[in-house]
């Protein structure tokens, strides 16, 4: 499982692996606790390219990798 935490300071531009095997890449907006979101996990929001904002959970990401 990857520590979304790692990335809530320097909010990076990425590249996010989900389990299914879907890539995105966007900016790191904010990293959420569960308890700021009323859910049991913590998440990460990401700005993709298009504009669009998704939130992604610990459980769903395979990997991120940083981009420069």
């Amino acid at each position: 499982m990857v520590n979304i935490w790692d990335y809530a300071n320097s909010l990076p531009r990425i590249k996010l692996k989900t389990e299914n095997g879907i890539e995105f890449v966007g900016n790191v907006v904010m990293v959420l606790d569960a308890e700021e979101i009323d859910g049991t996990q913590d998440c990460m929001d990401i700005e993709l390219d298009s504009g669009e904002i998704k939130s992604f959970y610990p459980d769903e990401i395979e990997s991120i990798e940083v981009l420069k």
